[in-house]
């Protein structure tokens, strides 16, 4: 009697098996192109922060303060190649995933928080205070890559890359047409922080659903919730650190801040958190309504017989 309970464990054990669709796992070429762009955008915006505010002879108090106001462009991609390392290392080495996860991330804010402090190593304290900045950056936006449903992760992930194109996108707008289309910062504020966090968030969660779509994963509506919900969630714990070592920076920096420059940095973080509340929702919602209509529907399950 306990050889045939064993026997049809055993069966039962493999016709689960059977029936159970294999793990879908993130493809190559996407792992590659965010490897690729997170690296590219890490260096290019340490280096971009260098040139708009290193000083050869240390930073004087209108250094601190650009530093402080160009801040979070460094932190939240940071946070994304923190995000894109704990995905790729562990597809590179072999050993336990979470592990290569957590080293991939650590490693590549080791390697941004060396660069930063390098680039500002004439000021140690400021240097320090960016080097912590960015380190702790990597580390948070590592985590966003320990969930084990990789293929969720990595929607979010290119969601997310696509928010920084925007984000890219927008600097170069304000830049350009700042002068002539507002004439004071705040209707700047009022105007694009009410659009573009909203239609950047329907693209990133569009750009989620697209991703899970053509993986064929079998990914259910609380995936793609947290897929498109990815980027706007990437954003706010962005702005957390941001406003946490803006403080500390002026702290080490400044004996004093202007009102003035209080009230820009209020105004900024306020927009930071509306944008990325509103990204989070918008991506989120787009992300579950295209999974409700776009979607084919599995088909019924048949009633089962009466015995």
């Amino acid at each position: 009697m306990t050889e045939t309970q064993e026997a049809q464990t055993q069966e039962q054990e493999t016709e689960r098996n059977a029936a159970a669709p294999p793990e879908v796992r993130p493809g190559r070429v996407a792992l590659w192109v965010l490897g690729a762009a997170a690296l590219l955008s890490l260096a290019g915006v340490v280096f971009s922060l260098y040139q708009l505010t290193g000083m050869a002879d240390g930073l004087d108090d209108t250094g601190v303060m650009l530093l402080a106001n160009s801040l979070f462009s460094p932190i939240i991609v940071t946070a994304f190649a923190g995000a894109v390392a704990g995905m790729v290392v562990p597809r590179l080495l072999k050993g336990p995933q979470r592990a290569l996860t957590v080293l991939g991330f650590t490693v590549i804010g080791l390697i941004a928080a060396v660069v930063g402090y390098a680039s500002f190593a004439v000021d140690a304290s400021i240097a320090l205070v960016l080097a912590l900045v960015l380190l702790g950056s990597a580390i948070v936006g590592g985590l966003f890559a320990l969930p084990k449903r990789s293929v969720t992760v990595v929607a979010g992930l290119s969601a997310t890359l696509l928010l920084l194109v925007f984000m890219f996108a927008r600097g170069l707008f304000e830049s350009a047409t700042s002068v002539s289309l507002f004439s004071d910062p705040l209707d700047q504020y009022g105007t694009l922080g009410r659009i573009l966090p909203f239609f950047a968030g329907l693209a990133c969660g569009i750009c989620a659903f697209l991703y899970l779509r053509k993986k064929k994963a079998g990914v259910k509506l609380l995936g793609h919730l947290l897929a498109g919900a990815t980027p706007g969630a990437i954003w706010m714990v962005s702005t957390i650190i941001a406003q946490i070592g803006v403080e500390v920076l002026l702290g080490v920096g400044l004996d004093e801040v202007s009102p003035l420059d209080e009230a820009f940095l209020s105004l900024s973080f306020q927009w930071q958190y509306n944008g990325s509340m509103t990204a989070m929702f918008a991506g989120a919602f787009c992300a579950v309504l295209a999974f409700g209509l776009l979607l084919p529907k599995a088909p019924k399950a048949k009633a089962a017989k009466r015995s």
